[in-house]
């Protein structure tokens, strides 16, 4: 919905700064630096075109999670194709598989992955775009979201720990111990659900309920090493998130008794009580920097007969390379969902930026230009993300 906004934005804008006369010297496709001697206007223009770099590596980045699936289920996709072309082949691929295995349904459980945007980065973008700000009399907050960061002192919310040894809570990697949940790993115990290997008893079904040698897709009752969609309890080679109310060694989301060390945004946007254009344009930057974690995915299925190979050649890729694109997905809406306050200032730019020249409002009109472009794109990115995670089974 924010993107559709975003979107609307930018279009309703455009034929408003577009008649300007003169020509711009900026390349607003891709990253510029502007140097009109306004701050607000340099900020803004420098912002569109990191947006058009956002944009541009989105699509990069999904295009390529969509070829492998693609070409991982046998199609046919060249070297160097598109969005468009590499994520409709996957959801071709991926319905081709489905429809040739009778009663197959396939169950994606995914750990969502998290953007966080640093707060640091931010205030230092608004003192350098606004000369009243003081950044000491102002700390920022995370509107619509959480602040997270290093806290020395009692956390309460989730900590986050990498690489944990001793995990009990949610694992974005491979778990090493007990899964309760949905599990795609080997299983030294009873497995319940679909055993890739031999399995030592079955249903009539087909499905498994005994001891796995090979890939255990379902509950595991004993111990796993591989992927767990719910509480791992055990090692953990990625992140390990837990609810917490005290010490957190890693990195706390929520609350700390005192000021967060590193702080990041999670969810939400970032305010500093500072110029409203400068925060829109360091809002931006700040979601082109931020970091996401990977989207950790675990594949199950039923199906009314046997299946072929291609199914376990979905469900490899899909583990593969479904978290890219889900992870992609998020960082687009992120992205598209902080450009509204962006678009919103450019309405209001030109008439600043008359006064510094007929090229600086030339290169406005031109950055409502590259606006629609990157923010079409985004919209695009977001829709393919989707449609190829809703073709394997996300909900």
């Amino acid at each position: 919905m924010r993107l559709e906004m975003a979107w609307t934005v930018v279009v309703c804008l455009a034929s408003g700064c577009k008649d300007g006369p003169g020509s711009c010297g900026l390349d607003l496709s891709g990253e510029v630096e502007s140097s009109f001697g306004d701050a607000r206007i340099d900020a803004l223009l420098e912002t569109t075109g990191r947006f058009s770099a956002e944009a541009a590596e989105i699509e990069a980045s999904l295009a390529g999670a969509c070829a492998n699936i693609a070409r991982d289920l046998g199609a046919e996709v060249a070297d160097g194709a598109g969005r468009d072309e590499a994520c409709d082949a996957a959801v071709a691929a991926i319905d081709g598989v489905v429809a040739a295995n009778a009663g197959l349904e396939l169950t994606v459980e995914a750990v969502e992955p998290v953007c966080r945007a640093s707060a640091s980065a931010f205030v230092d973008c608004v003192a350098e775009c606004d000369a009243s700000f003081e950044a000491s009399a102002t700390p920022p907050t995370c509107e619509g979201g959480e602040l997270s960061g290093s806290c020395s002192a009692t956390c309460t919310g989730s900590c986050t720990v990498q690489a944990s040894a001793e995990c009990s809570g949610s694992c974005d990697a491979s778990c090493s111990g007990s899964c309760e949940g949905t599990a795609s790993a080997s299983c030294t115990g009873t497995c319940t659900g679909r055993c890739d290997g031999g399995c030592t008893l079955e249903n009539a079904d087909g499905s498994c309920a005994g001891e796995c040698d090979g890939t255990c897709r379902g509950e595991c009752a004993g111990t796993i090493e591989g992927g767990c969609s719910g509480t791992c309890s055990g090692g953990c080679s990625g992140g390990c998130t837990a609810n917490v109310d005290g010490e957190c060694s890693g990195e706390c989301s929520g609350g700390c008794s005192l000021e967060f060390e590193e702080p990041k945004c999670e969810g939400g946007e970032l305010a500093v009580d500072a110029d409203a254009d400068c925060q829109a344009s360091c809002n931006a930057d700040a979601s082109f920097e931020m970091e996401c974690s990977p989207a950790s995915v675990t594949v199950s299925f039923t199906a009314s007969a046997e299946v072929g190979a291609d199914v376990t050649a979905l469900i490899d890729t899909l583990e593969a390379n479904l978290g890219v694109a889900l992870s992609v997905g998020e960082r687009a809406v992120r992205v598209g969902a902080l450009v509204v306050d962006l678009a919103t200032s450019l309405a209001g730019a030109g008439s600043a930026a008359a006064s510094l020249g007929v090229e600086a409002g030339a290169c406005v009109a031109a950055a409502v230009d590259a606006q629609i472009a990157a923010s079409a794109s985004v919209s695009v990115s977001v829709e393919a993300s989707a449609s190829v995670g809703g073709s394997a089974g996300v909900q």
